[in-house]
């Protein structure tokens, strides 16, 4: 079946394993001594890299049937790299693991793609230079990061300004190998995967958390422990198939073990805002971490949404596949504050702009804020897609393809291996 106007999603879907826990499961097993097992990990481009990186600084990692068995080094143990580390295309890879290096006493050169080349590292590199690590930047702002760690790391407080999991999470990593106590203010809640899998491997890591603030206490007096890990489904990418099973009244869709963490769901309340009919049953706890499984059974169409700025850093990743269901549905939609989106991939808030209107919509960007005109007629369609190899974009203005009279242009499908290989697999599963 050809996927447009006419498809709708029915069926049961496994999504492909959470990228931000894959990359992270990989670094902290990496850390612990003795043998560790991970399953489902994503086995994406990025993931993948971040695997070969752990690889050359000294982890052992191999495929054993469909897990992978990971034998760790201790904190302080990282090999020096017989050469440049590549992470491709992996914003998250070369942030969190220049946080790892920066407290070890080994140099390295982070290198990836053009697209990574041309996105900025300060913002975490400049905590990392505090703790006593030396950092040189291309034009003192991207990629390639040479890194010359230091055996002796400062123990600091650090206030983290700009909301973001990858700062976060750098620092947290370069605390493992910094004798004394680290501590982290944050000032929006992000992601917090990489503390509850401290917690669940046996660190000393305190969280606090209040209305306004995140308090996290590291202290390496305790050893990493080794653990067997299950990698639950990945909301962001589980998020194509939710906002398409809500676009069109009569899809009924299953989704089965998908992370259900509350800094990663801000999509599926935006949803069911909208009207989308979304019920949560058997919300588990694991390692830490809250595992659903969603009913969608769709009867009615969407309507309008305002986000505010506030509520974007749980959603971050979902905006440009959210900017689909606010194209089909009633009324004036509202993204306010999306200054985040200038700094992924691509420059993901112009490119969502450009694209609505290629296909058809009414959109205005002002300042940061991005304003959709949305209705429940079929677009014209039919626009050459400009994804500048960012994956969210090209699957976002796929799914368009389900509210376009005639289905858009998409040169180049790649990039999607970068976070979900099997997205074109699994879309034509579902859709009928």
């Amino acid at each position: 079946m050809p996927f447009n106007y006419r498809s709708k999603i029915h069926g049961t879907y496994t999504p492909p394993g959470d990228k931000s826990i894959s990359h992270r499961i990989l670094i902290l097993t990496g850390q612990a001594v003795g043998r560790s097992e991970i399953s489902n990990l994503l086995e994406g481009e990025d993931v993948m890299n971040t695997l070969k990186a752990m690889k050359l600084i000294g982890a052992s990692i191999k495929k054993e049937r469909r897990k992978y068995v990971v034998y760790g080094i201790p904190p302080g143990g990282l090999f020096q790299p017989s050469k440049s580390i590549d992470f491709g295309n992996s914003g998250t890879g070369i942030r969190l693991i220049s946080g790892l290096i920066s407290s070890n006493n080994i140099e390295v050169n982070l290198i990836g793609d053009r697209s990574l080349s041309n996105r900025p590292m300060r913002r975490v590199t400049e905590h990392l230079s505090k703790i006593g690590a030396f950092i040189n930047l291309k034009k003192d702002l991207y990629p390639p990061i040479k890194l010359k760690g230091t055996g002796s790391a400062i123990p600091l407080t650090f206030n983290i300004l700009i909301p973001s999991a990858q700062i976060k999470s750098a620092i947290m990593l370069s605390a493992l190998n910094t004798n004394g106590t680290v501590k982290v203010k944050e000032f929006k809640s992000t992601r917090d995967h990489t503390e509850n899998m401290l917690k669940s491997m046996g660190y000393n890591i305190k969280v606090k958390e209040n209305t306004r603030h995140r308090f996290i206490e590291m202290k390496n007096n305790k050893k990493l422990k080794s653990i067997n890990y299950t990698v639950p489904g990945d909301p962001s990418s589980a998020a194509f198939f939710i906002t398409a099973a809500c676009l069109k009244p009569g899809s009924k869709l299953l989704v089965k073990n998908i992370l259900f963490n509350k800094t990663r769901t801000g999509f599926i309340k935006t949803l069911k805002a909208m009207g989308g009919n979304i019920k949560i049953v058997g919300k588990r706890k694991i390692h830490n971490e809250f595992i659903a499984d969603l009913k969608i059974d769709q009867k009615k169409k969407l309507k309008s949404i305002t986000l505010n700025s506030d509520d974007i850093p749980q959603q971050v990743d979902e905006i440009p596949i959210l900017s689909i269901a606010a194209s089909f549905a009633n009324g004036l939609s509202v993204f306010k504050g999306l200054k985040e989106l200038t700094v992924k991939e691509s420059n993901r808030l112009l490119l969502i702009h450009e694209n609505l209107i290629k296909i058809g919509v009414k959109s205005v960007i002002n300042k940061f804020d991005l304003y959709i005109y949305g209705n429940q007629n079929l677009k014209n369609g039919a626009g050459i897609i400009k994804h500048e190899n960012d994956h969210r974009i090209l699957m976002s203005f796929f799914i368009a393809n389900m509210i376009c009279k005639k289905n858009n242009i998409i040169k180049d499908k790649t990039c999607v291996k970068t976070s979900y290989p099997m997205f074109f697999k699994h879309i034509s599963q579902f859709s009928n």
